[in-house]
């Protein structure tokens, strides 16, 4: 895969307090560490979005937005092709939005006013129906659920190899206690090391895993079946369930919306 660097263009101020860029961001796209005097909004159409923010590491799918106030220092590297939106937001409308770099739920009504932008290509909010729009959309945002990541990273001793082994094979189906011996640890002292260290559990934790690499499968066309045995499911019911308790949607409808999304892009 070839590599590339990207730098966004920094500039000293917004054309108007929200302004809107696109890009198609190539797979193997190193964004620099850079930063901005205005907050952001980091959304993708579908799949999943890594960035980096002062150091940690943030994952989020689609369904989610990652938010970084201003000044605040993030880059990003893409494993994969990605449709890339970022919503600027001058520091004045942003007393109500979180001062930590977090990420934040999408409600429908938040989504289907991102995607009326986007479908339009809305860059310069500078109208008042829009104005207006993008004043509901802050507004939903500063009240939307939060969380810190949906993935988290640590590097803890004795959870850092369990992650790295699971990220490297999701259809790993060991049990805690299974891992602790693996460790040489307890299923006791691990469990408290990921409510610690993750703030979840470890069914919790690779439950997520898993839905980071359905999303990745799914937009590339395989089976839920296929996805399913993939992540170590012996049957595809268990993966539908987990599937829709993490996302609120089955794998089918997740579908069926990249399905929609990519023919509205090719109109």
């Amino acid at each position: 895969m070839e590599q590339r660097q990207f730098m966004p263009q920094l500039v000293e101020q917004l054309p108007t307090d929200v302004f809107i860029h696109y890009f198609h961001i190539a797979a193997g796209t190193e964004t620099l560490a850079h930063h901005h005097r205005w907050g952001q909004v980091h959304l993708i159409k579908h799949g999943v979005l890594e960035m980096e923010v002062e150091g940690q590491k943030m994952v989020s799918p689609a369904g989610y937005a990652i938010w970084t106030p201003a000044n605040v220092v993030h880059r990003a590297y893409n494993r994969k092709d990605i449709e890339y939106c970022a919503i600027n937001i001058n520091q004045h409308l942003v007393a109500q939005l979180p001062r930590q770099a977090c990420m934040i739920a999408l409600s429908p009504l938040v989504q289907a006013i991102i995607d009326d932008l986007v479908h339009r290509e809305v860059a310069a909010v500078d109208n008042y129906q829009d104005q207006c729009l993008t004043d509901v959309l802050i507004a939903r945002l500063a009240s939307a659920k939060r969380m810190d990541n949906f993935l988290p990273t640590t590097s803890d001793t004795l959870l850092s190899p369990i992650l790295a082994s699971l990220e490297a094979d999701p259809a790993d189906t060991r049990s805690l206690g299974e891992w602790a011996k693996h460790v040489y640890s307890t299923e006791r002292t691990l469990t408290r090391r990921f409510q610690r260290e993750l703030k979840m559990s470890f069914n919790e934790w690779r439950q997520r895993l898993k839905v980071v690499h359905a999303l990745h499968l799914l937009k590339l066309q395989y089976s839920i079946n296929d996805v399913a045995f993939s992540l170590g499911y012996s049957q595809a019911s268990s993966f539908i369930k987990m599937f829709r308790r993490q996302t609120g949607m089955t794998p089918e409808v997740y579908r069926s919306k990249l399905l929609t999304l990519t023919q509205q892009d090719e109109r």
